[in-house]
């Protein structure tokens, strides 16, 4: 279902552009608004979807690009330079599958202009904005529609009819190769920390590890790492195996380093079942 501009929409989003907060203290950080993870008991009409893009978090605070976590963010000044003087948040992002690009560019503190050709700015809320989120997003559509610049863009949400309709659409993303669904509350105002406003829907689990040790390869991995050994937090160990690379079985991560994994479900011994490696985890 295609969201259309109204007249009352139009005066909406000029309204929660008006209020948005400016962050000018290059040493300010804002807290940003985490997704807690789906449950079939909540009434998906009051809820739109989106994809959940697979790149790095952004936070525009009027003056600079940071991380969800505050560190800044080394952007050539022709990508941040039509950037509006009040918060925004989004995705930096350069496709499905090109995760490894992003982190390269976006997280390297020179930037190089050719690699960053590659990324766009996939705004999704304005932070501290008044207003719900219906108006917040009609803010966003206004806002990237005027500025009219390549590299900065909307991620589209869409209504939700009914729970076979919210799975239906996962199901299309994941045949795309994309990472999930997001589903945001259209009443509700932004807040900072967890919120069930805020959901994130996927066909797997995801969750992070301290790396403490390695297992020795053999056979074709002779030589190199054969799996890695982790602790999560609740003091369980355990070995991920699969998702490297060669080059990364060659180097891999650094023990001391947190690691995110992708796993299905839990062994009867309360094991992630087969997890598999995904990345080290950004700042």
């Amino acid at each position: 279902m295609e969201l259309r501009l109204s007249a009352v929409a139009v005066g909406l989003m000029l309204s929660a552009m008006a209020n948005a907060t400016t962050h000018n203290d290059s040493t300010s950080f804002m807290p940003v608004m985490l997704a807690t993870s789906y449950h079939s008991d909540i009434i998906v009409d009051e809820y739109w979807q989106s994809e959940k893009l697979d790149g790095i978090r952004a936070i525009w605070d009027g003056k600079q690009l940071k991380t969800r976590n505050g560190h800044p963010i080394h952007a050539p000044h022709w990508f941040t330079e039509p950037l509006p003087h009040h918060a925004l948040e989004g995705e930096l992002w350069a496709g499905r599958g090109n995760f490894s690009l992003v982190q390269q560019t976006v997280l390297d503190k020179t930037p190089s202009d050719s690699a960053w050709k590659r990324i766009e700015y996939m705004l999704f809320d304005i932070p501290y904005s008044a207003g719900d989120y219906q108006k917040r997003y009609f803010g966003l559509v206004h806002l990237v529609n005027s500025l009219n610049v390549d590299h900065l863009k909307y991620v589209e949400h869409t209504p939700i009819a009914s729970q076979e309709e919210l799975i239906s659409y996962l199901d299309s993303v994941d045949s795309s190769k994309g990472e999930g669904v997001m589903l945001r509350k259209i009443t509700s105002r932004y807040q900072a920390g967890r919120s069930s406003d805020l959901l994130k829907l996927k066909k797997h689990q995801d969750a992070e590890a301290l790396v403490i040790g390695y297992k020795v390869g053999n056979g074709k991995y002779k030589g190199m790492m054969g799996a890695l050994l982790v602790q999560i937090d609740s003091g369980l160990q355990f070995y991920i195996g699969s998702g490297f690379s060669d080059e990364l079985r060659k180097n891999p991560p650094a023990i001391g380093t947190k690691v995110n994994y992708r796993y299905n479900g839990y062994t009867s011994n309360g094991v992630p079942k087969f997890a598999r490696y995904v990345r080290e985890r950004t700042q």
